[in-house]
């Protein structure tokens, strides 16, 4: 009974890894797998200062499926990630992944 009750909570385990590799397509939506080897670190992790002067705040959010805007923050793009930051502050507060455009 032990065993079957661990399955679960390790197939979960195992879902939230793979999770962390993969890019989600902007036109589908849809988690596409990135090998170890081509995986990229964000230019900027939660909680740090994000430059706005050196990059452009996306304005068509509708363009990557993204949420609309409904507080303090705006999206900004670095490299092929998106940046959810802060309007006081310009604090990191999310960082998406997104998969290139082909």
């Amino acid at each position: 009974m032990k065993y079957l009750l661990a399955l679960p909570v390790a197939a979960l385990s195992f879902v939230q890894a793979e999770a962390q590799n993969c890019r989600v397509d902007t036109t589908t939506r849809k988690c596409i797998f990135v090998p170890k080897s081509q995986q990229t670190q964000p230019d900027f992790t939660v909680g740090d200062i994000f430059p706005i002067y050196e990059h452009s705040m996306l304005l068509e959010i509708d363009r990557y499926g993204l949420k609309p805007v409904d507080g303090p923050w705006r999206y900004y793009k670095s490299g092929p990630d998106i940046y959810r930051v802060a309007v006081d502050g310009y604090k990191v507060l999310e960082v998406i992944r997104t998969a290139r455009r082909r």
